[in-house]
């Protein structure tokens, strides 16, 4: 039997951390080691993970003194997986009974597929789900094709992947909350085969996880898109690529703007300056080159050589966005 390393990464989540341990537990494919990593939590979590790797030796305790974010308590956990395949679950996640057996299946089906991606349905607090929407009806991919999808998140990144390409790619730590989607974009380009299976991942959805929290870290993005973008030129990826990730960088760019002029007052005066001064930096790296002429002539949109012409034209959006939502909304 093939055996599978997951790995769970824990930062105050005692609500929601049974739940995962159980679904993981309860797999029809039974052969796997459940690492977890606590990152320094100060709720009741790592007296969770205590007494669940009391009852069942497939769970490895790991914890970090300082709290450190996911990419690095990850990383840790990556050092001491053993499995053929390495795959994470978030500690607020749960997998449904069959997904590892799937993932599994999938693998020994197809020797090429080096990464396998779950069926990642949207878990809503009124306990409804919504499968995620792939923006192409393909389902599988080169290792190329894949990285191209995942740029605007035309496919998802909850995967499990061949351990070799993990260990060789561990979790990219430029940045505490957004390092993670520089990883998967790697994977997918080191591996020659991408898959999707059947296997169900129950993301969960709350006001209170760090993808919906108002936070000075949100613009941690910028250093990831930056950050991948060093990546892809070392690798050597094509221009279309290279175009792709640059008009993702822009929008970034834009949209984070607009989310910082409407949420302004949620943030300290030093914070302001920070942000202001992380957009300041990140405009100045857009290659303009890149960028398609149909958004260079697009009204609002013009990408202006510079960072204060960038600055210039954000704002300016940001003013027409919120003025086009404000009368929406009287109607």
């Amino acid at each position: 039997m093939d055996k599978v390393s997951i790995l769970v990464a824990v930062y105050n989540t005692e609500q929601y951390l049974a739940q995962c341990l159980d679904s993981l537990l309860c797999q029809s494919h039974s052969d796997i080691e459940i690492i977890c990593i606590d990152d320094a939590s100060t709720d009741n979590s790592l007296s969770i993970l205590n007494s669940y790797a009391t009852r069942d030796s497939r769970i490895i305790v790991l914890q970090q003194e300082i709290n450190q974010g996911q990419s690095k308590a990850r990383n840790l956990g990556l050092k001491h997986a053993t499995g053929q395949y390495i795959c994470m679950v978030d500690s607020d996640d749960t997998l449904a009974p069959d997904a590892i057996e799937c993932i599994v299946s999938t693998f020994a089906q197809h020797p090429n597929t080096d990464c396998v991606l779950f069926d990642l349905m949207h878990w809503y607090p009124d306990d409804t789900f919504e499968r995620y929407h792939y923006r192409t009806e393909q389902r599988i991919f080169t290792g190329s094709e894949a990285l191209r999808y995942s740029i605007h998140w035309d496919i998802h990144g909850v995967y499990a992947l061949r351990a070799h390409i993990h260990k060789n790619i561990p979790y990219d730590e430029s940045t505490r909350y957004t390092a993670d989607d520089i990883t998967t974009k790697l994977h997918y380009f080191a591996s020659r085969e991408v898959r999707c299976c059947d296997g169900k991942y129950f993301y969960r959805q709350h006001a209170s996880s760090v993808s919906n929290a108002v936070s000075i870290r949100r613009f941690d993005v910028f250093v990831a898109d930056l950050s991948l973008k060093h990546h892809l030129i070392s690798l050597g990826c094509d221009n279309y690529i290279l175009k792709l990730h640059e008009r993702y960088r822009w929008h970034n760019l834009i949209n984070y703007w607009y989310y910082f002029i409407t949420h302004q007052h949620h943030f300290t005066a030093a914070e302001q300056q920070e942000i202001t001064r992380s957009f300041n930096l990140h405009a100045s790296t857009i290659d303009n080159t890149l960028l398609p002429l149909s958004l260079k002539l697009r009204t609002l949109y013009i990408p202006f050589c510079g960072t204060s012409g960038m600055k210039f034209w954000a704002e300016h959006y940001c003013a027409l966005r919120t003025f086009v939502f404000n009368k929406i909304l009287r109607r």
